[in-house]
Order: structure tokens, then sequence, then C-alpha cells
């Protein structure tokens, strides 16, 4: 499975950096037969309107978003019939009302407003965790 990790603004602090980069190290040391490869990518509007467009399954993360547990969340990402999953974390704006129809799943990591770089960072770790879950490692403690 093609996991993507799509955001709108860059990670400005380098304690942010430094955090999402452990958490994708310990996603493809953990899962590198299980997710292959995990791409963390800063785009912009036009590259993610013509990824929107194409194939795989798109998850906006947004506030108003559906709440998961983390196991849903694990079944969400390894039960699905989807090859490729691609999680959008927007700007300060959030996402327009057109793209957002334009997802198949908008998913809530918190009913709080949150940065786009601590909503990338817990993505990351619940990818991390969900990765866990599904290779029954004791990171997750239920």
């Amino acid at each position: 499975m093609k996991v993507q990790v799509l955001y709108l603004d860059k990670l400005k602090f380098d304690a942010e950096k430094i955090l999402a980069k452990k958490y994708l190290d310990r996603i493809e040391s953990s899962g590198r037969k299980i997710i292959d490869p995990i791409i963390l990518k800063q785009i912009n509007h036009k590259e993610m309107d013509q990824e929107l467009n194409s194939s795989g399954f798109n998850v906006l993360l947004d506030e108003k978003g559906k709440h998961l547990t983390t196991i849903k969340f694990s079944e969400l990402v390894f039960e699905s019939s989807h090859k490729k999953i691609n999680f959008f974390i927007g700007n300060t704006d959030g996402f327009t009302e057109i793209l957002k129809k334009k997802g198949d799943l908008l998913l809530s990591i918190s009913p709080m407003t949150l940065t786009h770089s601590f909503a990338t960072i817990i993505l990351l770790e619940q990818l991390y965790r969900a990765i866990t879950i599904k290779t029954n490692h004791p990171y997750h403690k239920a």
C-alpha cells in the first residue's frame, strides 16, 4: 500500500521537523512490508487538486470531519481495498467546500483547531500506531 501525507503549509520549526522525521523513520522501519513507500510532502493548491483527481482514497483532515478511534483508523488504513491513501492537511484557511466534496472522507483528529504542523505530527504518530496494531507490536496498548 502507498500512503501519502500531503500538506499545504511548511513545517516551520526545527522541533516540528524533528518530531515528524522521528515518526516517519519509525513508519519506514517498522512498516516496510506494509506501507511502501510513505511520502510526506508539501504541495501547493494546484498539486492538491491534481492529487484529488488522481486514483486513491482521499482523506482530508478537518476539525468537523468524522471521529475515529485508533483501532477504526487502523482498519481504515489496512482493511481498505484501496492501494493508495492520500491524507491532505490544509493551511490556515482550511479546505474550500469544493475541495471537501472532492475528498472521499473528511477526518477529524481533534475537535479543536490544530496547526497544520501538529496535525501532520499527530497523523504520522497515528499511522505508526496503526502499523504497530497491524503487526501486534506492543507500542499500542488498548
